[in-house]
């Protein structure tokens, strides 16, 4: 008996650490991503990287990386990634969690083309920083116990005539 109740307090005790623990995870995504500058307008696959962490019942705290677009296309070359901070509020059910992401994002643009100037062609370049401001909406999917997958829609705008769409599909693995 004496033995029923300590593996019973030690299972109480572990189970109530587990849900005093914030959840954290890592996210692997892929994107097919349609964005604007000011100068430029592609289609491009992406991918993002992020790291999330449960600030309350229904928040999560998440920052990551993007890369938005990287391709050479004629004589132009065209790179740009962000780093982004986000909330994600979130309802919790059976099946996932449906959530809507708000945030900030710094993005970087490097864009390069021929140029010519009094018939001398030489190759161009702009680098900048913008501001971009990001709404979305998306669904983890259970597929284990830690693991799920994500669908995600998400919408940045920023600057200097940058927008991006993007449709993420991704792998979401909760360490706790």
């Amino acid at each position: 008996m004496n033995r029923f109740l300590w593996m019973l307090g030690a299972m109480a005790l572990g189970v109530s650490q587990a849900n005093a623990a914030p959840k954290t995870y890592g996210l692997a995504t892929v994107a097919y991503n349609d964005f604007e500058t000011s100068t430029t307008s592609d289609s491009e696959f992406a991918f993002s990287l992020a790291f999330g962490k449960q600030i309350h019942r229904q928040w999560y705290a998440e920052a990551g990386y993007i890369s938005l677009f990287d391709y050479a296309k004629n004589e132009n070359e065209n790179k740009g990634d962000a780093l982004y901070l986000a909330l994600l509020g979130k309802a919790s059910g059976g099946t996932g969690e449906l959530f809507y992401k708000l945030g900030i994002a710094k993005v970087d643009v490097d864009l390069s083309s021929e140029c010519s100037d009094a018939g001398v062609v030489t190759q161009c370049r702009a680098s900048e920083s913008i501001a971009a401001g990001i709404a979305g909406l998306g669904f983890d999917y259970y597929v284990g116990v830690r693991s799920m997958i994500r669908l995600e829609y998400v919408h940045m705008t920023g600057e200097d005539s940058f927008s991006t769409n993007m449709v993420n599909v991704g792998f979401r693995y909760n360490f706790n």
